[in-house]
């Protein structure tokens, strides 16, 4: 046996794993319920079964792909060089000898998906992979072409797809079977039974907060500009019925787009058409802008629009809204009122003060969509005499500087130790990173996406109960979001656990508010 004895995988976890070693499976089961587990028990048998087989495990990030591999190294009883890291920051000759050398590869799909385009490496000896986050396989993402690469390529290919959730929707779930070549769907929920005794309780609270009167007359200014290009795109053609979302402005420059390579081929009437992309792109902004303010605050807001207007490159659609005086009044008055706190951080206080009160230790998570919002935040948070820490990706931002792989695994592992009580994350920290014992877990807004709800909520009740709060502006786009979100995880659930379509065997070598409606596929 290749695993160590002290390992002692749950009962559900070995019923999946056989159903995983004999045939391509997605695996959905709630974060913390070690899906990880899984994938050590079905390498093993796999290795067992060719021993002279590699197993790839790919992860969207590098500290995840890093903890696969911690995970990996602490049951595997195999010698520390038969386990290998491949990423970008290693070297091309490198990563190739890791690889000739090692049986267990940890990476993340774009670096795999390089070597093997450029021929560095080959998959033909691979007897498992592992797409761990598997809902991001869809369209064009490396996890779909190394798929098909895989089947293709390997002698003896399986797959093994991880996720906590596929998507809210038939389509979206079918995609990712197909592109995976998914023959068995294996789900659990916190309710099934086998999964019941080890399921924490988590509570969740949802928290409603009144906008500043401040807020209003701008809020009002940048709904006046909006409606305005939603009319004329309803004029063209583009756009039906009343309710608006952000969504629809998206799929309505696929529209336009269309209808313009059409007029070009036939010759057609073209003004109308350029005029619609201007006030489709124009709408994208206001529409953002008003989120902001809504959501995050006078700050936040001001910050956008100076961005804004510093941008060197600047499509016709923005230069024609800067010179808007309209849109030049909205920028005068976000500068007043720049200094009105969003009532949101006031109640995020009190959140924390609450918890910390009733558990001296706890430690906290607070995610956000915004840098700008992590860094008010946290200056507030010091303010009150609680200490918080920044956890963001790698990218700089607009003079925000990003935390590259080295400082992201100090500040989990300090957090993990208990060095400080409260992480601020952006999206980074929402996808499979394992930090035991998070006691409370505060959504600063909410979210749509049913994915990012779950994973957000899974960072809380793995090993002791937990507790999430979720703050929503009120009369804006936050309660719809967050109702939602509620709507398409439920639907989720539907789907994954009801028998559907078999996946496909591998081919070898061949103007007013927003509305819970408005956010609702």
């Amino acid at each position: 046996m290749m695993l160590t004895g002290g390992f002692e995988p749950r009962e559900y976890q070995r019923r999946i794993a056989e159903t995983a070693t004999a045939s391509n499976t997605l695996v959905v089961l709630p974060t913390g319920l070690g899906k990880t587990m899984i994938a050590i028990l079905v390498a093993a048998s796999r290795l067992e079964k060719f021993p002279e087989g590699k197993v790839l495990v790919m992860a969207p990030t590098k500290p995840l792909t890093l903890q696969h591999y911690e995970s990996f190294r602490a049951h595997f009883a195999l010698p520390p060089r038969q386990l290998a890291v491949l990423t970008g920051a290693t070297g091309p000759t490198e990563r190739t000898e890791l690889w000739a050398s090692a049986k267990l590869l940890f990476a993340t799909p774009q670096t795999v998906f390089n070597d093997v385009k450029n021929r560095r490496v080959s998959l033909r000896e691979l007897v498992l992979a592992v797409f761990d986050e598997a809902h991001r396989s869809v369209r064009d993402y490396s996890y779909t072409q190394l798929a098909k690469r895989y089947a293709e390529e390997a002698e003896h290919p399986l797959i093994l797809g991880l996720t906590a959730s596929p998507g809210g929707s038939r389509e979206k779930v079918q995609e990712i079977k197909r592109n995976l070549y998914i023959d068995r769907v294996e789900s659990r929920s916190e309710e099934d039974q086998d999964v019941r005794p080890y399921v924490e309780r988590t509570a969740t609270e949802a928290i409603r907060v009144p906008l500043p009167e401040e807020y209003q007359e701008t809020i009002s200014r940048i709904r006046e500009i909006f409606n305005e290009k939603i009319t004329r795109l309803r004029n063209a053609g583009f756009l039906r019925g009343d309710r608006v979302s952000k969504k629809m402005l998206l799929e309505a420059r696929i529209t336009i787009s269309g209808r313009l390579r059409e007029a070009q081929a036939k010759g057609g009437q073209r003004g109308y058409i350029f005029g619609s992309i201007i006030n489709q792109a124009q709408a994208v902004i206001i529409l953002h802008a008003l989120e902001v303010l809504e959501t995050q605050g006078a700050s936040s807001l001001s910050k956008y629009l100076e961005r804004l207007r510093e941008k060197t490159e600047r499509g016709r659609a923005t230069v024609y809204l800067l010179k808007d005086p309209r849109w030049t009044r909205i920028e005068e008055e976000a500068k007043k009122i720049r200094g009105v706190a969003h009532p949101t951080v006031e109640r995020l206080v009190s959140v924390i003060r609450d918890q910390l009160g009733k558990k001296k230790d706890s430690k906290v998570i607070v995610f956000t969509q915004y840098r700008d919002t992590i860094d008010s935040i946290i200056e507030r948070l010091d303010a009150a005499n609680l200490d918080a820490r920044r956890f963001v990706g790698q990218a700089d931002r607009a003079g925000d500087k990003g935390m590259d792989q080295r400082l992201q695994t100090e500040r989990l592992e300090m957090f993990r130790e208990g060095r400080f009580p409260i992480l601020v994350s952006s999206s980074i920290g929402e996808e499979g990173l394992h930090v035991p014992d998070v006691d409370l877990v505060v959504f600063y807004e909410a979210v749509p996406s049913e994915i990012r709800s779950i994973q957000r909520r899974g960072r809380t009740g793995r090993t002791a109960e937990g507790r999430v709060v979720i703050l929503l502006a009120e009369g804006t786009v936050d309660e719809s979001y967050y109702y939602s979100s509620i709507f398409k995880e439920n639907r989720m659930r539907r789907l994954v656990s009801a028998p559907g379509e078999e996946g496909k065997k591998p081919r070898r070598r061949p103007t007013r508010n927003p509305t819970l409606l408005d956010f609702v596929d």
